[in-house]
């Protein structure tokens, strides 16, 4: 929030404090408050009184109180439920919150007792949902409170994010469905024999013509309804709503595993080590990768570093495509189309990664690991040997899947 528009808020709600008084009355705070960290959000939770009214007053550093919050650039959230869920904070960074009550349009009452807390990034703990069938999960897509996940037999969940639950009807079973991504206008999932469905919400599917009979493994977007597919021989597929698909023009012949969108720029990759790119999804060029190995993960992520300290303290902002692959090979790229090869993670096969201010990646016998930079990478415990096939950022953190139903969650 600007400066600018923080003061409004605090002379708005400061007002509307100085107002208060000549009814109803206050309310003691929940003595139960409580604040809980999360990936770049902070959940506050309390047992309500009935007729109770409570506001929230909340800022960086460890000092907020409900008489200090507006001299310090904090933030005021009137009449909020339990639980409540402040987002956009900065993982790393400390943040104070406090509560009062009142009752009848009356004053606050005694403030809560300051709690103080410190986002951090999900992907360390990692936490088992009930298991969405027995068939092995290929893809997950994220969106707002739905996730989609898609697998064999063409298998379709689609639930509340994080614990997706319910079974969708897919008119292209029994064909397996290999990945899934939100365009903009609505889900798509590819799998074999060059199936392709779309739904707009997640729930309602339908079939569409893809006008190719090879087995397609990846699709990437930038949103707005764009929409790159892949798989065996190079196969490369657009459309531009997810209605009508045309074949576009290979740069390989080799499959193309999986494929990702930044930075302005299509990136797929896969078997012998291809990678192939494009701006605008029609047209392809195939670059080098300095690696033979199968890759079958990509992403990429961009960082932001601060130089010095205070609101106007430059900053500098870097982007880096990861590609991850058999044997837990590694390439990175600033831009996309020079790669360089790292060291390997580990001997297991990687599947997936994710980006949400570090990279997540995920691979055979449960092996998950998070990095900072795609270079230097830290093992996790996922708490299965079941192998990862895919892995989504959710609203609050990530969401990965694998054989036999396997559904993990990390917030």
């Amino acid at each position: 929030m600007n400066r600018f528009v923080l003061l409004v808020a605090s002379v708005v709600i400061m007002a509307v404090l100085n107002s208060c008084g000549g009814k109803g009355g206050t309310a003691d705070a929940a003595s139960d408050f409580t604040a809980i960290p999360g990936d770049g959000v902070v959940t506050l939770a309390w047992t309500a009184e009935p007729g109770v009214e409570y506001w929230l007053f909340y800022a960086a550093g460890s000092s907020v109180t409900t008489s200090n919050w507006s001299t310090i650039g904090g933030t005021a959230v009137i009449n909020v439920t339990s639980p409540y869920t402040i987002t956009g904070l900065k993982n790393g960074s400390t943040y104070s919150f406090t509560m009062n009550g009142r009752k009848g349009g009356g004053p606050g009452g005694a403030g809560a007792p300051t709690k103080v807390v410190m986002p951090r990034f999900a992907g360390a703990k990692w936490n088992t949902g009930t298991a969405l069938g027995t068939g092995k999960l290929n893809g997950i897509a994220a969106l707002a409170a739905i996730d989609v996940t898609v697998g064999s037999g063409g298998t379709i969940f689609a639930g509340a994010n994080g614990t997706i639950a319910a079974a969708r009807v897919n008119p292209a079973v029994p064909a397996d469905l290999n990945a899934v991504t939100y365009g903009g206008l609505g889900f798509a999932a590819v799998g074999s024999a060059g199936t392709i469905v779309f739904s707009t919400d997640g729930l309602t599917w339908a079939t569409r013509t893809s006008g190719s009979v090879a087995d397609l493994y990846a699709l990437a977007s930038p949103g707005g309804g764009s929409i790159a597919a892949f798989g065996a021989a190079g196969t490369t597929l657009f459309s531009s709503g997810g209605a009508t698909w045309t074949t576009a023009t290979s740069a390989t012949t080799q499959g193309l595993f999986a494929a990702t969108y930044g930075g302005g720029r299509y990136v797929a990759v896969g078997a012998g080590g291809a990678i192939v790119t494009s701006t605008n999804g029609t047209t392809w060029q195939a670059v080098v990768s300095n690696t033979t190995s199968d890759l079958r993960a990509v992403s990429m992520g961009t960082f932001v570093t601060t130089t010095g300290t205070g609101t106007t303290a430059p900053t500098t902002t870097t982007t880096t495509y990861v590609a991850l692959g058999a044997a837990g090979t590694v390439v990175t790229s600033s831009d996309g189309l020079t790669w360089t090869a790292r060291a390997p993670i580990s001997a297991n096969t990687m599947n997936g990664v994710a980006f949400a201010g570090q990279f997540v990646a995920v691979g055979n016998a449960g092996s998950i690991y998070t990095s900072a930079d795609g270079i230097t990478w830290t093992a996790q415990i996922s708490g299965t040997t079941n192998s990862l096939s895919a892995i989504a950022r959710t609203s609050s953190g990530y969401t990965a899947v694998g054989a036999a139903g396997t559904l993990l969650t990390s917030f």
